[in-house]
């Protein structure tokens, strides 16, 4: 008896943790937050850009092509996230790669809203590449997004990272935050971005990596997003997931509870 009350108990359990995002900890002394100094980077170049003269283009497939400053860019909403970035040749088997992952709080604007300032033409628009300065050389870097991955609320083009503006070796002034995928797609120092009209393959896809690069499950780590005016609290992001809890609870006992009542055979 006490083994089938505690079945669907354990079945809830498994979908909730499961199915839904799991937040690892709400408290921020928790988090195990990767100082900047000690971070992984990986890059096939280096940029040194001067905030002051700093531009931000967007181009392509937009009604309102963009020029944007630096200032600019801060002026607009803020999101912070603390995620996890995560280097594609990390392998937790391996040793020697262990180092090439961190946590960080990235603090920046969500890429959907600078793109929804340009106003897409999605009648033509494929693609979002995204690139350094450097747009011809031999190793010139750049990447891709497709328009619902664009558009995901977790991919920020960030400014800071845990608190301060984002290190030189880290991409200052702007590098993509896209938490789903691996680093290859964090595109540091980025300096344009085109609306394109087909597929686009960066450095990385053309040389035979996922266009799509999912981080495998374990290492999707959303701590939260964390918005300008409000910081979850261990209450309020406690109650709304017990409430789940408890109702999937509810939902796979119910079947077994209706088996058990008396159903009335005789006809009236």
């Amino acid at each position: 008896m006490i083994r089938r009350k505690i079945k669907p108990i354990m079945i809830s359990l498994f979908l909730y943790f499961s199915l839904g995002n799991i937040v690892i900890s709400s408290k921020t002394d928790e988090i195990p937050i990767t100082p900047n100094d000690e971070f992984f980077t990986v890059a096939v170049d280096f940029f040194e850009i001067d905030p002051d003269t700093y531009r931000l283009i967007v181009t392509g497939e937009v009604v309102n092509p963009l020029n944007l400053s630096l200032d600019e860019i801060k002026s607009m909403p803020v999101t912070s996230e603390i995620v996890r970035l995560t280097c594609v040749g990390y392998n937790r088997q391996v040793p020697d790669s262990t180092s090439l992952t961190g946590v960080a709080n990235w603090t920046g604007v969500q890429l959907s809203h600078v793109l929804n300032l340009a106003q897409i033409n999605y009648e033509t628009a494929r693609d979002i590449s995204l690139h350094t300065p450097d747009l011809h050389g031999q190793y010139a870097f750049s990447t891709s997004l497709n328009l619902t991955e664009a558009f995901w609320e977790d991919v920020l083009l960030a400014y800071e990272m845990n608190g301060v503006p984002l290190p030189p070796d880290h991409g200052f002034p702007i590098r993509l935050v896209c938490p789903r995928f691996f680093g290859y797609k964090w595109i540091k120092w980025l300096k344009y971005i085109n609306v394109t009209t087909k597929n686009y393959l960066g450095l990385y896809e053309r040389n035979g990596y996922s266009d799509s690069p999912f981080v495998d499950v374990p290492l999707q780590i959303y701590y939260w997003p964390i918005s300008q005016s409000q910081v979850p609290s261990p209450k309020s992001s406690f109650w709304p997931r017990l409430e789940i809890l408890l109702a999937m609870i509810v939902i796979t006992t119910i079947p077994k509870f209706v088996k058990k009542l008396p159903i009335d055979t005789k006809k009236e």
